[in-house]
């Protein structure tokens, strides 16, 4: 797999294996290669190829907040581990280079689909050439739109993950681990977590805290009416960070010693109201609200491209991108109590819609 790839795909590969039994993640190509086009057009090509994972995983760091709208009694509690694969749409496999007003690229070839647009991280492992618009092996031939005739002036972007292929749908999501508390005036804290994991040379780490407030209390027309009512504001942060020293020999150090090394942030913040009815063993739940998530990503340390070539240059800290996604949800599920377990699932429909499935224990 490839460096840039693990960091955005990583956190995610648990949720595929669950959900097909084995995800193979192979990328030959490093994204660290789109930067031979130069720093702003490396820069657009990077963000494009991994926006559709970018959003997926925004969109799932808000699932599995709640599974009811009750709170707990003062001093009850509950813990509970839960997934949300998130469904990334089919028209996000692939974007078009030529699009993103690219100044040092003449053109591209998908030389896997004759004619096809290039792969996102998600999309197939499709391979695909980027024509320089300058002479980069010195032979006197230049490429133009239209005009793509040397292929020594060029370089291989990344394949797709053939994510869709692999397990017939596109998710992307991370496990999560949760516990609630009970405070006094019908208010639950939840706090959730996932311990430092390290996969190959990639680290990540989430924690989130949330409050719920039963305001059903407050509303004396309704305050005796057998349903439960309640208000909740969410955060969770998701950090990851890459050591991408491993492409030294490939992109060397232009100032020794410096630390290559890719590092995202995911700021996630949802606000919903919250309804619930309990049936004997059953539970039905819904809510309404609004998801905000920022994420930043950035490539940093120094970096030699085309090294000892007369097209040699340099780049410092040479990636950094801020990602804003904001969209209405929708919760609809259903809670199955059995003692004082429960499982449950619900269907979120957002900008990419989300499935939740999770399982825990309650007491008071």
């Amino acid at each position: 797999m490839s460096t840039l790839s693990k960091l955005i795909f990583g956190s995610s590969l648990s949720v595929m294996v669950l959900l097909s039994g084995s995800v193979k993640a192979q990328n030959e190509d490093d994204l660290i290669r789109f930067l031979q086009a130069g720093q702003e057009d490396g820069g657009k090509l990077i963000t494009a190829y991994i926006s559709p994972m970018i959003e997926g995983l925004s969109y799932a760091l808000n699932g599995a907040w709640f599974h009811t709208a009750k709170p707990h009694k003062l001093g009850g509690f509950d813990i509970n581990i839960a997934i949300t694969p998130v469904f990334i749409p089919k028209s996000r496999d692939y974007f078009d280079p030529l699009s993103l007003d690219l100044t040092t690229i003449a053109g591209f070839t998908n030389t896997t689909n004759a004619g096809g647009d290039a792969p996102t991280i998600i999309g197939p492992k499709d391979r695909t050439t980027y024509y320089l618009n300058y002479d980069l092996d010195n032979d006197g031939n230049v490429n133009s739109p239209g005009n793509l005739i040397d292929p020594q002036d060029s370089f291989s972007g990344p394949e797709g993950l053939n994510v869709r292929e692999t397990i017939k749908v596109a998710p992307v999501g991370s496990p999560m681990i949760q516990i609630g508390v009970g405070l006094i005036k019908g208010t639950d804290v939840m706090i959730r977590f996932v311990p430092k994991v390290t996969i190959g040379s990639t680290e990540t780490k989430l924690f989130g805290l949330g409050l719920r407030h039963d305001i059903k209390q407050h509303i004396p027309a309704i305050k005796m009416l057998p349903f439960d009512l309640s208000v909740m504001a969410a955060y969770t942060a998701f950090e990851g960070k890459t050591n991408l020293s491993g492409l030294a020999t490939e992109f060397p150090p232009a100032t020794a010693g410096t630390t290559q090394e890719a590092i995202y942030k995911f700021n996630a913040f949802l606000f919903q109201a919250l309804v619930s009815k309990k049936l004997s063993f059953v539970t039905f739940f819904g809510g309404v609200g609004y998801n905000g998530i920022k994420t930043t990503a950035d490539v940093k340390g120094s970096y030699t491209f085309f090294n000892g070539s007369p097209a040699e240059f340099e780049l410092t800290n040479p990636y950094s991108a801020n990602f804003k996604n904001n969209s209405m949800r929708l919760d609809l599920g259903m809670r199955l109590n059995i003692l004082a377990f429960y499982l449950y699932g619900n269907y979120s429909v957002q900008e990419f819609n989300a499935l939740t499935v999770g399982l825990g224990f309650t007491f008071r």
